[in-house]
């Protein structure tokens, strides 16, 4: 019996050489040991560095403390990204085209009579800049603070406050000129330019600050999608060399 346990132990030990020869290079085999134990837990795995957070973590990660000092330090800079130049430059130019093609037909309004647009032609300038007045003019100017917020790297509740004031400025403008009339009839003026002069910077800044809190909320919770873009980029200068190479 000894013999043939022998027999047998050389016959695998050739079987394993065997197998081993006939492996291709660089390729490891590797045999389970049948003798061993079950493998002891070790640490918990830790994990990867793109792994997606919880919700909540995500959510206590967006939250940025408020630094008044450094904003204001930085404000020469933030005042010049994307988002509020663009949000500023719309409520201007908004105003001005709302107030320009409608003072005629504000002055023109008639308010002892039942229908004071009866038989008036409102004209398509005033029909398309009163929806962007609604938006990024008129207390609270709520699209401007979220387009400002999303853009801002920092401060955004700073630029979200100085855009307010300014929409504040163009809705003040527009409610003095004869245009004014068609939102505030022959009601006294004070009191929503008042409004504006208060709801409007308020405003502006909490919509401002909510809209960058969600962006980062969104980078917190998935990471990978900030990753996307530099290699859609890089792969997209990759083809424009290959195709100049060809």
């Amino acid at each position: 019996m000894a013999r043939a346990k022998r027999t047998d132990r050389t016959e695998a030990r050739r079987r394993y050489q065997a197998e081993l020869a006939a492996a291709e290079p660089g390729e490891t085999t590797i045999r389970p040991n049948v003798l061993a134990g079950p493998a002891k837990d070790g640490p918990a795995a830790t994990p990867p560095a793109g792994a997606r957070p919880s919700i909540g973590a995500a959510f206590r990660g967006a939250v940025r403390p408020f630094d008044l000092k450094g904003d204001l330090r930085s404000l020469p800079v933030i005042i010049r990204e994307r988002g509020f130049l663009i949000s500023v430059a719309v409520a201007v130019a908004a105003t001005a085209v709302f107030v320009f093609a409608t003072n005629e037909l504000g002055a023109s309004l008639n308010f002892a009579l039942s229908d004071p647009l009866a038989d008036k032609t409102m004209p398509t300038a005033t029909s398309i800049s009163y929806l962007a007045v609604s938006l990024f003019v008129a207390p609270p100017p709520a699209a401007g603070g979220f387009l400002i917020g999303f853009f801002a790297k920092r401060g955004s509740w700073l630029t979200g406050l100085i855009f307010g004031m300014v929409a504040a400025a163009c809705y003040s403008w527009l409610i003095i000129s004869p245009a004014g009339r068609l939102l505030t009839g022959e009601n006294a003026t004070d009191t929503y330019v008042l409004q504006a002069w208060i709801a409007g910077p308020v405003g502006a800044a909490l919509f401002a600050s909510a809209a960058a809190w969600y962006r980062r909320f969104l980078d917190l919770a998935n990471p990978n999608r900030g990753q996307r873009r530099p290699a859609r980029q890089a792969q997209k200068t990759q083809n424009r060399g290959g195709a100049k190479r060809r």
